[in-house]
């Protein structure tokens, strides 16, 4: 049952996806956030060189990522539409960057986990709890294999070419890369993941309803009468939940004639409404009573 209800709430917003206005509207917001946090933890390290250990390949990453996000900003303004691809694109990235800059940290005050968090909000804004999480599995994933890196000598074997080149050394810290560190770290990654995703997942299922709703409503239309409003309404939540048959049952208000409507889907395409020959069971068929609740 919560599987079900789960994939209930991805389905809705299958119903209502977001125009291109709406996801580039999105992607330029993200894109700005991304450049001003990562101009304000640059600010951060240079009030406190020692929380990255006045390592030159931490300032150099970090300007490279700034310079990323402004190449992002510009693509953004550039093109009429933002592809799913370079959404992706653009996504695997921002999971790979906190990764590999973190390394350079010191203690315990990592101060670009504040990158981890933007990732993850990036993916729920994007899109729901299932993204969230494989993102927030995704920055869990790079941070132990960056910790099975370092046991296997890789840091150390980097600083060694790079000293033999006369270049400035890695100055990765050992105890960034203790396991009860990485395991506690991963386990703030996936509850934050887990909320943020389903908080999005709550608020992109209402919007999808109150856009499933709109659709229907603005379906109806005085000059088609009943049965022309009832073929469109009925044409398209036949579509949505991709049902093979619907069915009508109404009874008239002053009388106690029972009419039933049937409407098929067939090859994706709804057939035409029609109005069944009325039976004598219709009443018991249809139009019995039910101890289930509704609301």
């Amino acid at each position: 049952m919560p599987f079900q209800a789960l994939r209930h709430r991805f389905l809705w917003r299958q119903r209502a996806p977001i125009g291109p206005g709406e996801i580039r509207r999105i992607e330029r917001w993200l894109a700005t956030a991304r450049v001003f946090l990562a101009i304000s933890a640059l600010v951060a390290i240079r009030m406190d060189p020692e929380e990255v250990g006045y390592s030159f390949w931490a300032y150099g990453l970090l300007a490279f990522y700034i310079a990323q996000g402004v190449i992002v900003i510009l693509l953004l303004r550039r093109r009429e539409q933002s592809t799913y691809a370079f959404r992706r694109l653009v996504h695997a990235a921002d999971i790979v960057w906190p990764a590999l800059i973190s390394t350079f940290a010191t203690g315990q005050a990592n101060p670009f986990f504040l990158f981890f968090v933007f990732v993850l909000a990036a993916a729920a804004y994007r899109w729901g709890l299932w993204e969230t999480v494989a993102t927030a599995a995704s920055a869990v994933f790079l941070l132990w294999l960056e910790s099975l890196a370092f046991q296997l000598g890789f840091f150390g074997w980097v600083d060694g070419q790079l000293s033999h080149l006369h270049l400035p050394l890695l100055r990765v810290q050992p105890t960034d890369f203790e396991p009860k560190r990485l395991f506690m770290l991963s386990i703030y990654l996936l509850v934050m993941g887990l909320l943020l995703g389903y908080l999005a997942e709550q608020q992109k299922q209402l919007r999808s309803e109150k856009a499933v709703i709109a659709r229907i409503l603005g379906k109806v239309r005085v000059e088609a009468g009943l049965s022309g409003t009832l073929q469109e309404i009925v044409g398209e939540l036949l579509v949505m939940y991709g049902a093979g048959r619907a069915l009508i049952a109404s009874q008239e208000a002053s009388g106690q004639r029972v009419y039933v409507g049937e409407m098929l889907l067939r090859n994706g395409e709804p057939s035409f409404f029609r109005w069944l020959e009325p039976l004598p069971s219709d009443r018991e068929m249809y139009l019995f009573k039910s101890p289930a609740e509704t609301s």
